[in-house]
C-alpha cells in the first residue's frame, strides 16, 4: 500500500526559469561562455536562472490590498510587463520568489526584491509572469475564473438564504404588541 502524502511532503509548484547572462563572469560586453566556478550568481553556468514559484491566495489579496485595480491592469497590458505600474510589477516578482530554506514564504513586501523586480529587462520579466501564472494556475486562468464565479455565486445564494432565515425568526421572536382597546400597562405608585 502507498503512503498518503500531505502538504508538509509537497513543495510549492515551482518553475526554473533562465533571465540572462552572468554578467560577474560574462564581463563588460561578454557573452557569459567564459564561466566562474566559484561564481556565486550562476555557479560557473555563466546562466542566471532563478526559481519562480506560484502566487498564494493570501499574496493575491496582499496585492490587492496594495494595488486594487491589479487584474484590471494585468489584462489591459496584454502581456506586456511595460504597462503595468512598476510597483505592481515589483509585488509580483517579489510574490514568486522564496527565500532560502522555506518555500511557503514568498518575498512579497521585501523592498530590496520589489526593487530588483522592477528593475528586470522586459524579456526577464515577462519570462517571470508566464511561469508564474503556469505555477499560479496550472490548469490555465480560465477554469479558475469559471470556478472563482460559480463559487462566488454560491455563497452570495448561501448569504441570501441565511438573511432570509434570520429575517424570519427575528419577525417571529419580536415583542408582542399591545391591542389599542387593551389599556397600557402601568407601574403603581409608591404613594
Amino acid at each position: 500500500m502507498a503512503s498518503m502524502l500531505s502538504l508538509v511532503d509537497v513543495l510549492p509548484k515551482h518553475e526554473r526559469v533562465d533571465i540572462g547572462t552572468c554578467s560577474t563572469c560574462a564581463g563588460a560586453g561578454g557573452s557569459g561562455d567564459n564561466g566562474k566556478k566559484e561564481c556565486k550568481a550562476c555557479g560557473g553556468s555563466g546562466k542566471l536562472e532563478i526559481d519562480v514559484f506560484g502566487i498564494s491566495g493570501e499574496d493575491i489579496g496582499r496585492i490587492l490590498g496594495r494595488y486594487p485595480n491589479a487584474f484590471t491592469q494585468m489584462v489591459a497590458s496584454a502581456n506586456t510587463p511595460t504597462a503595468l505600474e512598476p510597483g505592481l510589477m515589483g509585488a509580483i516578482v517579489a510574490a514568486s520568489q522564496r527565500e532560502g530554506e522555506d518555500p511557503d514564504t514568498s518575498l512579497l513586501g521585501n523592498e530590496k526584491i520589489e526593487k530588483r523586480g522592477r528593475g528586470l529587462g522586459v524579456g526577464a520579466q515577462m519570462k517571470i509572469l508566464k511561469a508564474m501564472g503556469r505555477c499560479t494556475f496550472p490548469d490555465g486562468i480560465g477554469p479558475f475564473l469559471e470556478d472563482l464565479v460559480l463559487t462566488s455565486s454560491s455563497a452570495k445564494e448561501a448569504m441570501e438564504v441565511i438573511v432570509r432565515v434570520a429575517s424570519k425568526e427575528q419577525a417571529t421572536t419580536s415583542p408582542k404588541t399591545p391591542k389599542p382597546s387593551e389599556p397600557p400597562v402601568t407601574q403603581p405608585s409608591g404613594s
